[in-house]
């Protein structure tokens, strides 16, 4: 084996490692904020008591917040997900140029898109409806991810190219 591709293969490993550390910590993120949602949702009277003493925070924007980070972080496993898949496939197989790969790429690449269209629709209805305001409120920017989206995309493509010269290069030996 080259030695790039060694190296490849060990990155590969530790990347599929962290990618399931951040998901680890994305599950224990969407539970807490369901437990909060839950609890101030529920008007439970020692944690709306400790709310108010505690934080100049309204039921509203523990609400909000929650929701926010609970369609957030199931978007973050979700993609994450797709993620440890690509770098396990690329640790497994000592493969680079893969139709799965390819797969995984376009899939991350949509994933993104969808995320950031849900991300910024629930921000949006969770100001005009738990904040009852319609200032513009700073936070969560799509088009950092919309970006992202673009360049995954364009590097599946050449995944693609790739697979596609691999076949043709497997073929002629």
């Amino acid at each position: 084996m080259s030695d790039t591709l060694n190296r490849l293969h060990r990155i590969s490993g530790y990347a599929g490692v962290v990618a399931k550390v951040i998901m680890a910590f994305l599950i224990i993120a969407v539970i807490a904020a369901a437990v909060m949602l839950a609890a101030v949702s529920a008007d439970l009277e020692p944690i709306a008591e400790g709310l108010a003493e505690e934080t100049e925070f309204t039921k509203g924007d523990v609400q909000a917040a929650a929701l926010n980070a609970i369609v957030a972080g199931l978007a973050g496993i979700m993609i994450m997900y797709v993620v440890n898949r690509l770098f396990t496939n690329i640790h497994k197989r000592n493969a680079l140029f893969t139709d799965d790969n390819v797969r995984d790429l376009r899939t991350i690449s949509l994933m993104l898109v969808v995320s950031a269209i849900a991300i910024t629709i629930v921000s949006v209805l969770t100001i005009v409806f738990l904040l009852d305001t319609t200032d513009i409120v700073v936070g969560f920017n799509p088009l950092a991810m919309l970006l992202a989206a673009f360049i995954v995309y364009i590097m599946s493509l050449i995944f693609s190219y790739g697979t596609e010269l691999q076949k043709q290069s497997d073929e002629t030996l």
